[in-house]
């Protein structure tokens, strides 16, 4: 087994070989290259357990290859002590086991069974009861002096095993990440690191005060920019093959969508799920938009039984990371009401143009997408699309089945409520173009003293609302 081992591992004969890596080389040869900030939050001097979550394609392969590469650099550490699996040809529990028994029975023979040991499992969720053999492994011992990453596909999965893992995981204070496709920020940094820099900032969201306005104010000369760019984030979304695709051509290939919409349509299978019915759901959730529904509608739409069984599929699609269900709050408890009607946002836009391919059968992209959004409401439905998936990945990361992230509705509606800290913050979005105080209207009667409207040219800051354009606001914090 050992030799299954040493086969990912090129490392172990050289350690200039991770530069041979295909992730590496895949990296290496786009003209636009991006190393996650996540890498940061991994503390490789303290044992322990981490999850790495995230949808397929996203770059959790590439960012533990990151990872690898930086450890390799440090002379203090042998190369056998960075080991990579793929558990693609894993099937049960105690074949993980055996890997990684004979793994450290490999760092005895060597004389490094003392020393620090930087464990990476890919994909580890293909593996049926796969925390059972990591607590196996972890009550013997195995794992005292070991920095472990773990990564999946699945949202649920990952998190329930990392949950049956109590006391095991070292002295980590958040140990499950996500990575998610590249927020409006972060695709600025990408594409323009010089304009990226010159809007640097920290503001708080939920507290904007006279001094932080005044900074977003000596922003507005790049608001054009920005919103040239945004048009731009509109088609690629987070994606990274995407926005090289972009960046190259000034298109996506249909065979970018193609790839994506296989590995969607893939995990919709894993998950027992009927492909056609997901198809159905998903047509029905695209012509729904941003608006609220009930399981109940969508259920008569799509010749369903039992608003149950929606209630199902939507779960699977949210634990391979294609959307996520936005939920109503009790403004007097602060806690999300389940019963009542829900929203769906596609976690990312190129996501929700690879579905909306899929479902209307398109034979092109790049046409068709612009067709789309040359009519109608499309593009001010994208802006509020964008905005969730901001705050998604604003709150939501640490505890990511657990939403800080939900909305109001009753008579009128009010888009977003950020829970934090306790306290509940509004947020509403009004790309047209004309927008100001009278818009603030329902957050006044619900009787918030302070929230923020997010316009399409409007800057102001008035009866402690705030007013803010979508590309700036898209660019405030870290």
């Amino acid at each position: 087994m050992i030799n299954q081992i040493i086969n990912q591992n090129p490392w172990w004969r050289d350690k200039s070989l991770i530069s041979h890596d295909p992730k590496i080389r895949e990296l290496e040869s786009q003209s636009l290259r991006w190393r996650p900030e996540m890498l940061s939050e991994f503390d490789l001097a303290v044992s322990g357990i981490y999850t790495l979550r995230g949808p397929r394609q996203i770059g959790k392969t590439t960012t533990v290859k990151l990872l690898i590469r930086d450890l390799l650099l440090d002379d203090t550490i042998a190369k056998e002590q960075v080991m990579y699996y793929s558990c693609d040809n894993i099937d049960i529990r105690q074949e993980l086991v055996e890997l990684m028994e004979a793994y450290f029975g490999h760092l005895r023979t060597l004389g490094l069974s003392e020393g620090r040991q930087f464990i990476f499992i890919d994909e580890i969720t293909s593996i049926r009861d796969w925390q059972r053999g990591i607590k196996h492994l972890a009550d013997m011992g195995m794992l005292e002096r070991a920095f472990v990453i773990l990564t999946g596909s699945s949202a649920t999965d990952l998190r329930r095993g990392a949950e049956r893992l109590p006391g095991r995981r070292g002295d980590i204070a958040t140990p499950d990440k996500v990575l998610l496709p590249l927020c409006f920020r972060e695709y600025i940094k990408l594409v323009q690191p010089e304009l990226a820099a010159e809007l640097a900032n920290d503001i708080d969201l939920t507290a904007i005060n006279p001094d932080d306005l005044k900074l977003v104010t000596s922003f507005l000369p790049y608001q054009k920019e920005l919103a040239v760019l945004f048009d731009r984030y509109i088609l690629t979304g987070g994606y990274i093959t995407a926005i090289n695709d972009y960046s190259a051509t000034g298109e996506i290939p249909y065979s970018t969508f193609e790839r994506y919409q296989q590995w969607l349509r893939g995990d919709i299978a894993k998950s027992g799920k009927n492909e056609r019915t997901a198809r159905q759901i998903i047509r029905e959730l695209l012509r729904i938009s941003v608006s609220a529904f009930g399981w109940e509608t969508i259920a008569k739409k799509v010749d369903i039984t039992t608003h149950k069984t929606v209630s199902e599929y939507m779960e699977a699609l949210e634990d391979c990371f294609a959307l996520k269900t936005l939920y109503q709050v009790d403004l007097n408890s602060g806690n999300p009401v389940i019963k009542k009607l829900k929203k769906a946002y596609f976690l990312d836009l190129f996501i929700q143009w690879t579905m909306r391919g899929w479902v209307e059968n398109w034979l092109t992209y790049s046409d068709t997408v612009t067709e789309k959004l040359m009519g109608g409401n499309m593009k001010a439905q994208l802006c509020e699309q964008v905005v969730a998936n901001d705050l998604f990945r604003r709150y939501d990361r640490r505890d990511w089945l657990n939403s800080s992230v939900y909305f109001w509705k009753n008579g009128g509606e009010v888009d977003f409520i950020v829970k934090q800290d306790g306290r509940l913050f509004p947020i509403e979005v009004k790309y047209q173009q004309s927008a100001g105080q009278s818009d603030c209207a329902t957050m006044r009667k619900l009787g918030f003293r302070e929230g923020l409207l997010i316009t399409r040219n409007t800057l102001l800051q008035v009866d402690g609302y705030t007013l803010l354009p979508l590309e700036l606001f898209l660019m405030l914090g870290k």
